[in-house]
Parts: C-alpha cells; structure tokens; sequence
C-alpha cells in the first residue's frame, strides 16, 4: 500500500514537471525572421529624418511578462548614404555603442484572447548611446492564432542620451524622436 501511494506521489511528481515544462516553453515568444520594424522619426523644421531598421531581435516571456530587446544601431536605413553615416558616426556612434537594449516587464500580467487587442504598459531600462534610461513604454498586444502582435508608439529625446546634436544641425533634428515599433513574435520551439 506504501509503495503504491509513492508510485502516485512520484507520478504526480513527474506529471506535473512535465507539463511545467510545457507551459512555459510554449510562454517564451521570439520574432518571426524579419518579423520586426522599427522607425524613428524627426520632424523639424527644415528636415524630415526617417529611418527603418528590421534586424532587431525580440523575445517575450508570457508566464512573467518580461520582455527584452537588441537593436543593431547600423541597421537602420535611411532615404540617403549620408544620413546613415552622420547617424552612426556623429550621433550614436555605433562603432563604439553598437546596440540599443531594452529589457523590461508588463505593467500588468494579462491573458491573451484569439483576434483581440489589449492595451498594455510596460515598464524597464533602456540602454542608448551607453546611457540606461527608465523608461514607460505603452501600446498594444494582439493574439493572432498562436502568435503574439506588439504595437507601439513612444518618444524619446536624443539630450537624455547623451546624443549631442551640433548647434548648426538644431533646425534639422528634432528635440523628440517618435519611434514606432512592431513585432510579430512566434512560439519558440527548442531545436
């Protein structure tokens, strides 16, 4: 009789191991290949500054509602060669800060629903230019099928990175930066 309450207690043991397991690899979502785009955008007065960057590598955590992000700086694209160059070369200096981190949670743990949008809000640290910012962050999350839709539109000002914009440029770069970010993450699957 011993033995065999122990054979359950084992079991159930193993049991639940095993579908913790699963829960939580099927929590963990990382963006679809080229599944991610990034914009900033610069509306001052004398110009327009635009440029997109798809390379970014997001993973999301839905069992804790953490989320992290790298962000290679020399993949943004821009309308001309030499914008691209005074950004990486004057401004954020992507030789010597070759990334822009986040690393962050959900304000609110939420459960996601096939085909609805939820407002969300997220919270953490952002590393630009070797400067790491709190940040507050908010947007959407759309469940679609088994993936995960992240929209959002945020702000951030080059000055609280430590990103000097000469005073000759100050008509072409905005104080504020609007950046808009989606993501369509996927399920990971251990390979």
């Amino acid at each position: 009789m011993k033995i065999v309450i122990k054979m359950k207690k084992i079991n159930f043991v193993i049991l639940t191991l095993i579908i913790s397991f699963q829960f939580f690899s099927q929590s963990i979502y990382v963006a679809k290949e080229k599944g991610t785009t990034i914009t900033f955008y610069s509306d001052a007065p004398l110009e327009k500054i635009e440029a997109k960057n798809t390379s970014a590598s997001p993973v999301f955590n839905a069992a804790t509602g953490e989320f992290q992000i790298r962000v290679p700086m020399q993949a943004f694209i821009f309308k001309n060669d030499l914008m691209k160059e005074h950004f990486n070369e004057n401004y954020v200096e992507s030789d010597k800060f070759p990334h822009c981190t986040f690393k962050g949670k959900l304000d609110t743990l939420k459960s996601f629903e096939d085909g609805k949008e939820i407002p969300v809000s997220m919270s953490g640290k952002m590393d630009l230019h070797g400067v790491i910012k709190d940040i507050r962050i908010k947007g959407t999350i759309k469940k679609s099928g088994s993936d995960l839709i992240f929209n959002s539109v945020f702000y951030i000002k080059p000055a609280d990175y430590n990103i000097k914009i000469p005073t000759m440029l100050t008509e072409k770069i905005a104080e504020e930066v609007k950046v808009t970010f989606n993501s369509t993450l996927i399920p990971y699957v251990k390979k």
